[in-house]
């Protein structure tokens, strides 16, 4: 989907995320990501934000924290804020 927006991320052993926001910040790609669960149905109350790297044409992911956690999530959560205070709309995404 256009800028990454409302895709599913899947990682090891069947580990899926939703991408609810993307931003460039100083020159990296970071995404805030909700966990769904095995069916894509619903989501899970549990949230991750990841910086994105490329190598190539392949796309990879380091999960961030700390201080760089700090300084992203607030500029992402403000792109967000509308899907996280309606959480019925993150459903109702899911299912389109």
């Amino acid at each position: 989907m256009e800028n990454g927006l409302y895709t599913t991320v899947e990682f090891d052993d069947n580990d899926k995320w939703f991408v609810i926001a993307e931003k460039v910040i100083d020159g990296s790609k970071y995404s805030y990501m909700i966990r769904l669960n095995q069916s894509e149905d619903d989501f899970i109350d549990e949230y991750q934000v990841v910086k994105s790297y490329f190598d190539g044409n392949d796309e990879y992911m380091d999960l961030v924290n700390g201080d760089e956690l700090r300084k992203v999530v607030p500029i992402l959560v403000d792109d967000a804020k509308e899907l996280i205070k309606n959480p019925e709309r993150i459903k109702e995404l899911l299912n389109n």
